[in-house]
Order: C-alpha cells, then sequence, then structure tokens
C-alpha cells in the first residue's frame, strides 16, 4: 500500500501556524526579558543607595557630584562602598579628572550601566577640552528641582540648591596649583533631607538619546568621572522638566538635563532611605519637583 506524505499545501498550513505562534510568544519573551532587565537596573540602584547610606555613615556626609569644577564624580567617591576598593585606590581623588592615569579612566562597574540600554561597559567616544575618554554611565545624582535650573546654580559652587547630589562648596574644596587641599567634602548630610529620606530621591536612570550615546557635553553621555561635565552625572526634575518618555523623545539634554530610561513607560529611582521605585514617564512635574527637592516641605506619597 502507498504511503501518503503532507501536500505542499498543508506544508503551507503549518509554516503558517508556525509563523502565528511565534509572532504571539516572541513579544511575551521580550517582556520577560525586559522585565528581568528593568529589576536588574533597580537592584543596581539599590546597591548605589546602599553605598551612599554606608558612606554618609561613615563620613556624616553625603558625597559631593563634584569636589570642584574639573574633578573627579561621586561614583569615584562611592567605590569604597561599592566592594571596588582596589579599583578606587587607582585614583588620584585630589587631581582633576584630566590628570588621572588614562588606563583607569577605561575601568568602570558593572553596577552604573543599565543593561537595557546597554551591554558591557563603553567609552565616551570623546571628552571635552582635549581630555581623554573613558568609561559612561546610566545614573545620575538629583541635582534638585527645577527652580535653579534658570541660573544654572544647580552645578555650581557657592548658593544653597535644593538638590542632594550637587557640587561642593568652594569654601570647602579649595584647590591650589590645581590640585584639593583637603579631603573631599560634601555639602549636605542626611539631617539635610528635612522633607525626609523616603520622600527624597537620591539617584535615577538617566536620559540619553539612541542616537547621541556615548556623546559628552550637552548630550550628557562622556566619562561618568570627568567632573567638567554636570549633566554626565547631576540632573534635575520637577516643573516643565519631566521624565523622558523614551530614548527617542527628542530631549536636548545641554537644555534639559532631565531623568529617563530605556525602559517602556518607566524610570527608576532609588531614595534617601535606600528603597527604590519605578516612576511611571508621565509623573506629573509637580510630584516630580516635590520627590527631587531635599527641603521645600512638601511629602508626596508613592503610588
Amino acid at each position: 500500500m502507498k504511503k501518503r506524505g503532507f501536500t505542499l499545501v498543508e506544508l503551507l498550513v503549518v509554516l503558517a501556524i508556525i509563523g502565528v505562534l511565534v509572532g504571539i510568544l516572541l513579544p511575551a519573551v521580550q517582556m520577560v526579558r525586559e522585565a528581568a532587565r528593568r529589576t536588574q537596573c533597580l537592584n543596581n540602584l539599590k546597591q548605589l543607595g546602599i553605598a551612599v547610606q554606608n558612606y554618609e555613615g561613615a563620613l556624616q556626609q553625603i558625597p559631593p557630584s563634584r569636589p570642584n569644577d574639573g574633578f573627579l564624580t561621586w561614583p569615584v567617591f562611592l567605590m569604597p562602598y561599592l566592594e571596588a576598593h582596589n579599583l578606587y585606590r587607582q585614583f588620584d581623588s585630589d587631581a582633576h579628572y584630566a590628570a588621572q592615569n588614562p588606563d583607569v579612566l577605561t575601568m568602570g562597574l558593572p553596577v552604573m550601566i543599565c543593561p537595557s540600554r546597554r551591554s558591557g561597559i563603553p567609552l565616551s567616544i570623546s571628552e571635552t577640552n582635549g581630555t581623554l575618554p573613558g568609561v559612561v554611565g546610566d545614573y545620575a545624582g538629583n541635582a534638585g528641582s527645577h527652580a535653579h535650573h534658570p541660573t544654572f546654580q544647580w552645578a555650581l559652587f557657592e548658593k544653597e540648591v535644593d538638590g542632594v547630589f550637587n557640587s561642593g562648596f568652594l569654601r570647602d574644596n579649595t584647590v591650589v596649583n590645581f590640585r584639593l587641599t583637603g579631603p573631599v567634602k560634601g555639602r549636605y548630610g542626611f539631617e539635610d533631607v528635612t522633607d525626609g529620606l523616603s520622600n527624597t530621591q537620591f539617584i535615577g536612570e538617566k536620559f540619553v538619546a539612541n542616537d547621541r550615546q556615548r556623546e559628552p557635553g550637552g548630550n550628557g553621555d562622556g566619562c561618568i568621572y570627568n567632573g567638567d561635565e554636570p549633566a554626565t552625572f547631576m540632573r534635575l526634575a520637577g516643573g516643565y522638566l519631566r521624565l523622558s518618555r523614551g530614548p527617542d523623545d527628542g530631549t536636548v539634554v545641554g537644555d534639559f538635563p532631565v531623568f529617563g530610561s530605556s525602559h517602556p513607560g518607566t524610570v527608576g529611582f532609588v531614595y534617601g532611605d535606600g528603597s527604590t521605585h519605578s516612576l511611571d514617564t508621565n509623573t506629573s512635574g509637580d510630584v516630580l519637583a516635590k520627590l527631587s527637592s531635599r527641603n521645600d516641605g512638601q511629602a508626596v506619597e508613592l503610588p
């Protein structure tokens, strides 16, 4: 008796069914992968939050975003509290970024990288003022609310602002012959966060346009160690400075140094008490202003 095989039509039907099933399953698989990456990103922020708490507990201050113009930045100062003592010792914390060992600038920490945006620890394409490129990062310190944006005070060294990770005061971080004359000193301690640690954002994911990754200056994605580029490691929020709605939304960091992420619809933050929260990108400017100000007397009940 002659065996009957599949006809061409039957094979095409089977292939069509397989194609439909793959089309149904693929988005679900991608969603699961993104959920895992988002969880890893929040875990990174959690580790950074714990490091800040340990730093403050040891030194009674929050690290400055940078002690003075062109010097090193908060990711370097947190290294001893992120189990990266060996890397920290290779930096000269009293010297400018431009005076650091070029090889050390290419060494980074996985905890500073969001897995939804990048793989590995890439280097910046270039740095301003002719300095050497270095590793980039995906998290920025909360420099305060939009109230201080028009005068650029959020990044400067003298007047009071309402952020947490701001530049150090000049009076506390003096420079002689291009070197700091004393230990790095931050502006604030936990006692200065009068709105409460659980109500104040400390570190969040920073917006970087997809087509401007690893670009310094106004694009805000230079080396995370370079204290000559404030928007690389500090960001603002509140009022007209809303969360970026995605890496392709056209936001210009040089004019609007905002928080944002590569996760669809959410941006992750760690708060002063070490808790992490993902905020919807549609969160109002009023709520963001209250969360980014450490001392406006306005508490927000997070969902």
